[in-house]
């Protein structure tokens, strides 16, 4: 058998034998989808971006107090503790005038109050103990107190309060007080700045 798709119609005479193509059959469905591949690997890291531009400076707002006394100092119970000289007084928040127990506040926000002397009795009836505390516009803070006690007049002791205050009115006076009697202070320092 020949096959022939030249002569009309579309058919092949050779021997006996004759060849008719009908028309085309319609379309059959689309067969399944097969399976995905495998992933292929990963591409070469980009070049790195060139860097941005260093954003402005931001400004500081330190606001601090150091003041101090030498001289040994009697105070009597309940008395103020006061400072013959400034050493550092950074900002106008925080102010104290020399040979003044105040230390005046400006600006409401949070502060860290820290003081430390060299206490001894004077005439107290012992034994005594000798307790420091902050006070605010001359209400006692609670917290942070400090306290020594003596069973004789010698030796002295280190004494040390400190705390955190919360000033939402202003101005605030701030003051060291001590009692419990009358006691001689030396080298006392008051720190006070503004977290």
């Amino acid at each position: 058998m020949f096959y022939c798709g030249q002569c009309p119609p579309r058919c092949c005479g050779a021997g006996t034998e004759r060849i008719i193509y009908g028309p085309a059959g319609a379309t059959g469905a689309t067969g399944a989808t097969g399976v995905t591949g495998a992933t292929g690997a990963t591409g070469a890291t980009g070049a790195t971006g060139p860097t941005g531009a260093t954003g402005a400076t931001g400004t500081t707002d330190t606001q601090a107090l150091s003041a101090f006394s030498v001289p040994s100092a009697p105070v009597t119970d309940g008395g103020a503790v006061t400072f013959d000289l400034n050493y550092v007084q950074t900002g106008g928040d925080i102010t104290h005038a020399a040979g003044s127990a105040d230390i005046e506040i400006a600006a409401a926000g949070t502060y860290y109050v820290q003081y430390t002397a060299v206490v001894s009795p004077a005439g107290t009836t012992l034994p005594a103990t000798n307790i420091v505390t902050f006070a605010v516009n001359g209400q006692a803070v609670s917290a942070g107190a400090g306290a020594a006690q003596f069973t004789s007049a010698s030796p002295s002791k280190q004494i040390t309060a400190a705390t955190i205050i919360e000033v939402t009115a202003v101005p605030t006076t701030l003051q060291v007080i001590s009692s419990g009697g009358t006691f001689i202070y030396s080298s006392a320092t008051i720190n006070v700045f503004k977290v």
